[in-house]
């Protein structure tokens, strides 16, 4: 519905570690305001599966995450409907990446070929409920890593 906020929370939300830690910087009122909603989000996520700071300093690192931080990384892909019933959504990533396409068929191709790739790559089968946090974003990162943080 809102597509420029799924789009913040997929490409800002699993870094949110980096904006709860980051050093102040001279930041616009846009920015300002997207880091209080990511904060609050994070938040929220991290209340929901009962984790802690020391949790979140995972996600600075490459995933495979541990068990509390993939469940952040699960929270918050659901609340951006890149994960719908517990499985992938390939129509919910598109749509959460919607803002960075706008009108260029390359971007648009790659990133159909991202959700379709990691559609059929994406184990459904892990032995924990978290786990499908780590094999999403490990996918993602695999086919678009310009999506990654640290790129």
């Amino acid at each position: 519905m809102f597509y420029p906020f799924r789009f913040t929370l997929l490409f800002y939300g699993l870094f949110v570690i980096y904006l709860v830690r980051a050093e102040p910087e001279k930041e616009n009122h846009f920015t300002l305001a997207l880091k209080k909603t990511l904060f609050s989000t994070a938040r929220s996520c991290m209340s929901h599966v009962n984790a802690n700071e020391t949790d979140l300093e995972y996600l600075r690192k490459d995933p495979p995450f541990p068990d509390k931080a993939a469940c952040i990384i699960k929270c918050l892909l659901e609340k951006i409907g890149v994960v719908k019933n517990n499985k992938y959504s390939k129509m919910g990533f598109l749509t959460a990446v919607s803002p960075l396409v706008f009108t260029n068929k390359k971007k648009l191709d790659h990133y159909k070929s991202v959700s379709e790739n990691c559609e059929k790559e994406i184990n459904h089968d892990q032995t924990t409920e978290c786990e499908l946090g780590n094999e999403v974003v490990s996918c993602i990162f695999k086919y678009a890593p310009e999506l990654h943080f640290k790129t």
